[in-house]
């Protein structure tokens, strides 16, 4: 099976009718994964219909490039709508699922409608069928995984969603091979409303590159890159967790309360600490890195097996919770996996209700009696359950901060940090850059899109920086010059790999890793057609095009969206970093500039003609938006 072969399967759970369609309409306009499946919501998702009603589209797909042995390459995108913004709900993961996927003869799998009870559903070398599962209710992750995988074959790769998707929490997410968490916008929870528990493949066809030989240099010469650089062999010894230290001044302490946190909570918190129960790692399939974690902790007479720790994993439960103890933090870690539950959006509304109670805006008669304290560990896992299950006081956590806030009332708004409803996991006090990318996600306040970490940049040559920003020198974090042309850059080039389901730990922000050249003669390689940095980076706005107006076209997204939270302009941290509104409103005209849109965030009618997307100027004029 060549690169550019596959299938395109739409699958109905209300009737069980599955119809194939070619993948390659799709290829020439958005290359594969995230791209197509974002295409296909903003043609087809209806105005107005509900997260949760059984016409929503939910989409899976499998980047381009995985399963061609491609380094890094092994991603895939769950795209539908996102329950805390309404607007494009995205969340990527890696594992070994898109690996299987594409090795089946399928691109994108895409779902609609709802299943009479709980279901799964079985893709097998691109044979799709869907298997009725009542016995699954409510089984955690891995229970999941294990009937599945004795039922139909342990060479089967599985995502599934655990308890927190089948009870529609807005923080559920999917978890893919057991521990890789697709998280962020709810996905989990669409996949509850459509009653799906899970989807399981086998993948046993080859995928054939055009030009293996030149396929194979290009494989080398990112094997070399990556080889080389001490970044990324400090992820391959640690996992993802592998920084020197956890924060330096800026992190979420206690509900970004803007306190620094104390040094012996640092200390404790290291690396190292963390190092110490690691006994051994994984590596996605076609991935050279390895930063696939395991790590081994008693608990209760047992042993917990943790995999796939996050560098935010300490963030959350660690300055954000103030858990001190490295095992407890993987506990926290390990019970969000196996209820399927992403734990960034889990820690900020538990960190909300700390906050709220310790200022007396909620009281025990609220929280059941429940005296809400910071470090907690037996709290912060009861906790944990509760909102899985949407028990007691986690019943009002299950829905996020903003929603819980609004219920309450009584100036508790003003302690939930979100960005547009969605819990935000990062600090935007120290880094423009970063601030940015963050805020005007698409899929609402996330940095994996176009955050931008300034420090990683330092030392890159100037001719590289002229070459993707056209500019020679890095400013410092808190200056505002020149930060739209590295928000855009980032945000086209993590799209592009979103497309061919690259990892973007094979670049993570650095230029002694792998560049736009590389991922550009892979897939041009692979596909034996000419493609350039220039043209892949063209692909990836096309994407955050395509997402801008699915936001615009659903829930009228426009420049008050791209506002960061008032805590970052009017809580310094330490007393003395923050953000500058009136020079951050002068940014956000330059970032719009930059990607060719209007002063209110809408892209302009030649934008869209000269990308080839003339249909979304078409879109939105039909229901009455009208374009410059």
């Amino acid at each position: 099976m060549h690169v550019l072969e596959g299938q395109v399967v739409r699958l109905d759970l209300s009737n069980d009718k599955v119809i194939y369609e070619n993948f390659k309409q799709y290829y020439k306009i958005v290359l594969g994964g995230r791209g197509v499946n974002e295409y296909i919501l903003l043609n087809e998702n209806s105005v107005g219909t509900s997260c949760f009603d059984p016409s929503n589209l939910l989409a899976v797909g499998a980047g381009l490039l995985c399963g061609t042995g491609a380094p890094g390459a092994s991603r895939i995108s769950i795209d539908s709508r996102n329950p805390f913004t309404g607007g494009i709900g995205s969340a990527n993961a890696g594992g070994d699922f898109g690996y299987a996927m594409r090795r089946s003869g399928l691109t994108n799998l895409l779902v609609k409608g709802k299943a009479e009870e709980l279901s799964y559903i079985i893709i097998d070398d691109g044979c799709t069928r869907v298997v009725r599962s009542p016995e699954l209710r409510l089984k955690t992750v891995s229970e999941t995984n294990k009937i599945i995988k004795e039922r139909e074959g342990e060479d089967f790769e599985v995502l599934c969603i655990g308890p927190a998707g089948e009870n529609l929490v807005y923080s559920a997410c999917v978890i893919v091979s057991e521990n890789r968490s697709a998280s962020r916008c709810g996905q989990g929870a669409v996949f509850g409303s459509k009653n799906l528990k899970a989807i399981a493949v086998r993948g046993t066809k080859t995928i054939d590159v055009e030009d293996p030989d030149d396929f194979d240099k290009a494989k080398e010469s990112c094997l070399e890159a990556l080889s080389m650089d001490e970044f990324n062999n400090r992820r391959m010894k640690y996992g993802v967790y592998c920084y020197t230290e956890p924060w330096s001044i800026e992190s979420p302490y206690r509900n970004f309360s803007g306190e620094v946190p104390p040094e012996d909570l640092k200390k404790k918190l290291m690396p190292d600490e963390f190092y110490k129960y690691k006994v051994g790692s994984k590596t996605c399939k076609g991935c050279p890195i390895g930063c696939w974690a395991i790590h081994k902790v008693a608990d209760n007479g047992c042993h917990l097996y943790v995999e796939a720790l996050q560098g935010n994993t300490i963030h959350n439960f660690g300055a954000k919770l103030g858990i001190s103890e490295p095992k407890d933090v993987l506990k926290a870690h390990y019970l969000c996996n196996e209820y399927g539950l992403d734990e960034d959006a889990t820690s900020n509304v538990l960190a909300w209700a700390i906050d709220c109670y310790q200022k007396g805006i909620i009281d025990n008669k609220l929280t059941e009696g429940q005296k809400l304290e910071w470090g907690d560990v037996e709290w912060v896992n009861n906790m944990i359950e509760q909102i899985a299950y949407r028990k007691g006081f986690g019943g009002l956590l299950s829905q996020g901060c903003l929603s819980a806030s609004r219920k309450i009332g009584r100036g508790s708004e003003a302690l939930c940090v979100h960005v547009n409803g969605n819990d935000l996991f990062e600090c935007l006090w120290t880094s423009v850059g970063w601030a940015l990318g963050v805020t005007v996600s698409p899929r609402g306040g996330t940095h994996t899109r176009g955050g931008v970490i300034e420090e990683r940049l330092k030392g890159t040559p100037a001719e590289i920086l002229i070459k993707l920003f056209g500019i020679p020198a890095i400013e410092e974090p808190q200056s505002y010059v020149n930060k739209e042309k590295l928000v855009v850059y980032m945000e086209r080039l993590n799209a592009a790999l979103d497309c061919l389901g690259m990892c973007m730990f094979t670049h993570s922000s650095r230029f002694s890793m792998l560049l736009p050249d590389h991922y550009a003669n892979l897939l041009a390689t692979a596909t034996g057609e000419e493609f350039t940095a220039s043209d892949l980076l063209l692909v990836g706005e096309k994407v955050q095009t395509i997402e801008r107006a699915y936001n615009i076209l659903h829930i009228g997204w426009s420049r008050k969206n791209d506002i960061p939270p008032a805590v970052f302009f009017n809580r310094p941290l330490a007393r003395k970093y923050n953000l500058d509104l009136q020079q951050y409103e002068l940014l956000l005209d330059k970032y719009y500039e930059h990607h060719c849109w209007d002063k209110n965030g809408y892209p302009k009618k030649n934008t869209l003609k000269g990308l080839g997307l003339d249909f979304i100027d078409h879109k939105l004029e039909e229901n009455g938006i009208l374009l410059s």
